[in-house]
């Protein structure tokens, strides 16, 4: 199939009847958002009592603007045609790279580290940004590249891309960092027909860490915070006090909650005891109060909504579109996997939020912008699944 064929038999058919939004997928966004909300208050609700002269709905007032606000932008995205994203590529790229650069300097600092830019009472992080921006440019390369994806070089063009968008935001923000080189590895993996060699760099790259870590290699590369983050991984009990306090106190929020949990708004760890916990340990709460059963249902959502975006994309009628989708559905996945898996202690404590659960404006914001990407994709074909 070649793109540009693809795309003039679109354009032949003027006439024809285009398929509705997705709405299984808005369906599965409401419900994630709603439920979001609903955790979100009754993680925050006795702090915000005291912190804010008794009002315990502050936090959650202020996710119901930015989710709200989100909500609609997601409706117009869904609007705008996805193949002008081709065009503003090359915009936005260099824009992403100079505000990850900027907010190393000008940004807001909080707990030492630099990762927003703050106008009042609105702040904005461009790691979310930079999310967004790669999953367009690396969508716009491998579409311009099609008849090329079978050669190693294509490969060594998409990591030169993601380079200058990875490194500043990396270094503001691991976690970030992170997410954005598994969206660059799934995205070149499914688009390259080199499947070895990926294979290959996971089992060096592995090796290479262990090997950095065991010869002290890896003390000189990373900050000492950092560092103390995966001793207390391998140790979170040992760490209790310091480094690992967030971690047991997370885990002992899993283990309360048992297979039924404790009951919605009776957790005890939110009360002061789990630092962050509506933010990056909000699934903590869920098991808390939830118990087994409510985490599985609530992962099973989001299992959902991958598997809507699969359905989305393999029956895409062009290979941007398809891209686009592969990439928005690495992001979500591969920020749920990072979540579940720091929560749980099975990786070292790196900062993720639970998409469209925990709170935050500009995360929500952008998830929004890509769904509503997504939504856009899905109005161009005929979905009989």
């Amino acid at each position: 199939m070649a793109v540009r064929e693809t795309n003039r038999t679109i354009r032949k058919q003027p006439n024809k009847k285009r398929s509705l939004l997705d709405y299984s997928l808005i369906c599965i966004v409401i419900l994630l958002s709603s439920f979001g909300l609903l955790m979100l208050y009754s993680t925050t609700s006795y702090v915000d009592q005291i912190a804010h002269a008794g009002n315990a709905f502050y936090t959650v007032q202020k996710q119901l603007v930015f989710t709200s606000i989100a909500f609609v932008v997601m409706l117009i995205v869904s609007q705008i045609d996805y193949h002008v994203y081709k065009r503003i590529a090359k915009y936005i790229y260099p824009l992403a790279i100079i505000l990850g650069i900027l907010v190393l300097f000008f940004g807001k600092e909080v707990n030492g580290q630099r990762r927003w830019f703050s106008l009042g009472p609105i702040s904005f992080q461009p790691a979310e940004f930079a999310k967004l921006t790669l999953i367009i440019t690396l969508a716009s390369i491998t579409n311009y590249c099609y008849l090329a994806l079978k050669k190693y070089r294509v490969l060594f063009v998409l990591a030169v891309v993601t380079l200058p968008i990875f490194i500043p935001v990396v270094v503001a923000n691991l976690s970030s960092g992170i997410i954005i080189f598994g969206i660059a590895l799934s995205m070149a993996f499914i688009a390259s027909n080199k499947k070895f060699i990926f294979v290959l760099s996971i089992g060096l790259g592995l090796g290479a860490c262990v090997l950095a870590f065991k010869t002290g290699l890896l003390e000189m590369i990373l900050d000492g915070y950092q560092m103390d983050r995966i001793y207390a991984w391998f140790d979170p009990v040992a760490y209790s006090s310091t480094n690992g306090f967030q971690t047991v106190q997370g885990l002992y929020a899993i283990g309360a909650g048992g297979l039924l949990g404790r009951g919605l708004g009776e957790s005890v760890q939110k009360m002061g005891y789990l630092p962050e916990a509506q933010n990056d340990m909000i699934f903590s709460i869920i098991c808390e109060e939830l118990g087994l059963i409510g985490a599985i249902l609530v992962i099973l959502l989001f299992i959902l909504m991958i598997w809507r975006f699969m359905v989305i994309a393999v029956n895409t009628k062009d290979f941007f579109g398809f891209m686009l989708v592969i990439g928005i559905m690495s992001h979500i996945a591969i920020q749920l996997l990072l979540n579940v898996a720091v929560v749980t202690n099975t990786i070292p404590n790196t900062g993720v939020s639970l998409p469209f659960i925990s709170y935050g404006g500009s995360s929500v914001l952008f998830l929004m912008v890509e769904i509503g990407i997504v939504l856009n994709v899905s109005r161009e074909i005929k979905l009989e699944n």
